[in-house]
């Protein structure tokens, strides 16, 4: 569909966009990574988790990793399991909580925006798919006899060879159809 002539997309931004990574970095001075739970970690890693920083990120800025983390989120989910209550199952929880605002937030945009011609979703559907795969992506489909992502049908080498004779005897039945009607008539 073509674009009207007034909808800017010809025009050259007023400014740049300048990026500064070192505007607000602050260096951690740690030797290794924080492997004890306290709450403020949990809430400040959670925190980060809900501003939309992925896991790793979220980890590094409170100076752990997300291999630790996810230890933490293992442990937390097995007392779960087990009926326990304890600072891991609070973390577990609010760590769920957390993603889960932020994939609400992403989702209500892209709700208020669905008339909107200028809002490119494409990116959000990325992001609510990177955070929770099952409930936001659709399963790959490969091969495809049909095109419809299905598996090709399996057929035994006989039934192939018939279908075969059958296809080549249709077209060279249609290819004498063919030759007999660009023959040139002849009067006697």
């Amino acid at each position: 569909m073509a674009r009207h002539r007034d909808s800017g997309a010809e025009r050259e931004p007023d400014e740049a966009v300048s990026l500064d990574p070192l505007n607000r970095y602050k260096p951690l001075g740690k030797p290794g990574p924080t492997t004890t739970l306290t709450e403020q970690l949990t809430f400040q890693l959670c925190r980060h988790v809900a501003a939309g920083l992925t896991l790793r990120d979220a980890a590094a800025l409170v100076g752990t990793t997300d291999t630790v983390v996810q230890g933490w989120r293992a442990r937390g989910t097995e007392a779960i399991e087990r009926g326990e209550t304890n600072l891991y199952t609070a973390f577990v929880m609010e760590y769920e909580a957390a993603g889960a605002h932020f994939r609400r937030t992403l989702h209500e945009a892209q709700l208020e925006n669905i008339g909107n011609r200028n809002f490119n979703d494409k990116w959000l559907r990325w992001r609510l798919g990177l955070s929770d795969p099952k409930n936001f992506t659709l399963p790959r489909t490969t091969g495809a006899a049909g095109g419809d992502g299905s598996a090709p049908e399996l057929v035994s080498p006989e039934e192939a060879q018939k279908a075969l004779a059958e296809r080549m005897a249709r077209f060279l039945s249609s290819e004498d159809k063919r030759k007999v009607l660009l023959t040139p008539m002849v009067e006697e």
